[in-house]
């Protein structure tokens, strides 16, 4: 991600009407510190997504030589999948960091680099990247929480800061590679109010079903702890 903009004045289809006063304004100096603190935790998520330290994965215990001069205890279960990483030293310095894991379905909640939450989520209908306005998918990349506001449908709103620069620059990449539907005689956007929130559907998230137009959504009860949890600032990394 090349840059956590704050500016939200896009157009498109979203899953939530507009409401300009989420909208967490800043000045230039704050945006110059938000960019610079976006650039280093950017940084670490690289370096750690190329060590491979990041994603579901399947862990095997250590192969160790039988040691007969002891006695044996009683064997234990070894858990075979481990969905979260459960120390993120890339986030150590932030209160709160939230990774928004979409193969595992899950949405884990850092504090101080060691994970302290963990919610089962559903994501937009349709498998992917988002890339424009209406493609009902999930952003990938390293966003923020700009707004936060109740929401007579889905309890609680949280409002990230897409389209950033690269996901602009890549939307028009793919216009000019001829990736982006037409719609009428234009293009769509890149689309916005993206965001975490509740749902009016708690059976499809309970039964783990896709629904959303690009949203990340969580049962009721878990977002109205969620948003005591996380404050305007806090930083969101989703990824595949």
């Amino acid at each position: 991600m090349y840059s956590a903009s704050l500016n939200l004045s896009k157009g498109g289809v979203h899953d939530v009407a507009p409401n300009h006063n989420l909208l967490d304004n800043r000045g230039p100096v704050g945006k110059r510190t938000v960019t610079v603190k976006v650039w280093t935790l950017f940084t670490r998520i690289c370096i750690c997504a190329v060590l491979g330290v990041m994603g579901c994965t399947v862990k095997h215990p250590p192969k160790i030589a039988p040691d007969h001069s002891q006695p044996i205890p009683p064997s234990q279960p070894i858990p075979k999948r481990i969905d979260n990483d459960a120390v993120l030293p890339w986030a150590s310095e932030e209160p709160i960091f939230i990774v928004v894991d979409k193969m595992c379905r899950s949405l884990n909640v850092y504090r101080y680099g060691r994970l302290v939450k963990t919610y089962p989520i559903v994501l937009g209908r349709n498998p992917g990247r988002k890339l424009y306005a209406g493609d009902k998918r999930t952003p990938i990349g390293l966003y923020m929480i700009t707004g936060k506001a109740p929401h007579k449908r889905w309890t609680n709103f949280m409002l990230l800061d897409y389209p950033t620069e690269h996901d602009v620059h890549r939307y028009w990449q793919h216009v000019a590679f001829g990736k982006v539907p037409k719609r009428g005689e234009g293009y769509p956007g890149v689309g916005n109010e993206i965001g975490i929130h509740g749902t009016d559907k708690e059976d499809f998230n309970r039964l783990g079903i896709n629904w959303t137009l690009g949203c990340v959504s969580l049962l009721n009860h878990h977002i109205k702890e969620l948003y005591n949890l996380a404050p305007v600032g806090t930083f969101v990394y989703i990824r595949e």
